[in-house]
C-alpha cells in the first residue's frame, strides 16, 4: 500500500476517535447528573407529625395547698401513661423551622370508688378518672444545621396554651354524682412550655431515607425527647380542677 493510502487509514482512525470521545464524555456527565439529582432530590416539607409516650400525674391535689390530698387517696401516687399526638403547619423555614400546632392527648387512671355522700368512706366499685388534654402550640426547630451539614440533632422548643376535659366515672361507668348532685367533669384551661431534642434517623439508612421521600413525601424520620412543664390551672379561674404536671416523653416525628 502506498503511504498515501496510509495516510488516509491513519487520518480516518483519528477522526472516529476524537467524534466518539465528546459521545462518551457526554454519557458520563448524564449519568453523573442523574445521580447528584436523585441525592439532592427533596420533596417539599409543610407539615410535622409527632406521636410522644410519657408519664404523668396531673396536680389535683395541688389546689388544695396541701391540706387535701383526693387524687393521692383515690387514684394513688404513681404516674400513668400518657399518649399525645400533634399535628404542625411549618410556614417558615429560615435558620430553622417555625410552625404552628394542634395536639391532643389521653390519659386514664382507675382508683377505688368512695361513697357518695360519705367522705373518706370506700365502696366496692372501681372509678375511672380520664383526661382528655388538647393544646395550641408556637414550636420551633432548629434544624439549620441538618440542613446545611448533615447534623441529626435538632433542638426544639415549644409555647402555647392548654384546655384539658376531664371526668371521673363511678363502677357502673357512669359519671359520678357527689352528695350535693354536681356531676364530676369538666374542663380546665392552662398554658405550657416545653424543649427538647430530636435525633434524626435518615443518618442511618440514607437510601432508604431517599426512598421515602420519593415515595411518600417523608421528609426526615427523628426519635424525640421532650421536657415539659403545664400549668393547667384555670388561668386564674377559681374552683377548677388542677390538671398540670412537669415531666418528660419520648416520641416518633414525621415532617412531610
Amino acid at each position: 500500500m502506498s503511504s498515501g493510502g496510509w495516510k488516509t487509514i491513519v487520518l480516518a482512525g483519528a477522526l472516529l476517535a476524537g467524534a466518539s470521545r465528546p459521545a462518551r464524555a457526554q454519557t458520563f456527565a448524564s449519568e453523573a447528573e442523574l445521580v447528584e439529582g436523585s441525592q439532592r432530590y427533596k420533596s417539599p416539607q409543610r407539615f410535622a407529625f409527632e406521636l410522644t409516650f410519657g408519664p404523668y400525674r396531673p396536680d389535683v391535689d395541688g389546689e388544695f395547698d396541701g391540706k387535701r390530698d383526693p387524687y393521692n387517696v383515690y387514684f394513688g401516687s404513681g404516674q400513668n401513661l400518657l399518649i399525645r399526638g400533634e399535628l404542625d403547619y411549618q410556614f417558615w423555614h429560615e435558620y430553622g423551622t417555625l410552625a404552628v400546632g394542634l395536639g391532643a392527648g389521653y390519659f386514664s387512671v382507675t382508683g377505688t370508688a368512695p361513697v357518695s355522700d360519705q367522705m373518706g368512706v370506700f365502696s366496692g366499685d372501681q372509678s375511672e378518672m380520664k383526661v382528655i388534654p388538647m393544646n395550641l402550640s408556637l414550636v420551633y426547630r432548629f434544624d439549620y444545621l441538618l440542613e446545611t451539614r448533615k447534623i441529626p440533632l435538632i433542638p426544639f422548643g415549644k409555647l402555647g396554651l392548654d384546655y384539658a376535659y376531664w371526668q371521673i366515672t363511678d363502677g357502673n361507668g357512669n359519671i359520678a354524682v357527689d352528695g350535693m348532685g354536681g356531676h364530676a367533669r369538666g374542663g380546665t384551661t392552662g398554658w405550657h412550655v416545653a424543649g427538647g431534642l430530636a435525633l434524626v434517623l435518615d443518618v442511618l439508612d440514607p437510601d432508604a431515607a431517599h426512598d421515602f421521600d420519593e415515595d411518600l413525601g417523608v421528609n426526615h424520620t427523628a426519635i424525640t425527647f421532650e421536657f415539659f412543664h403545664s400549668d393547667i390551672s384555670g388561668l386564674g379561674q377559681s374552683n377548677r380542677m388542677h390538671l398540670g404536671d412537669t415531666n418528660w416523653t419520648l416520641g416518633l416525628l414525621l415532617e412531610f
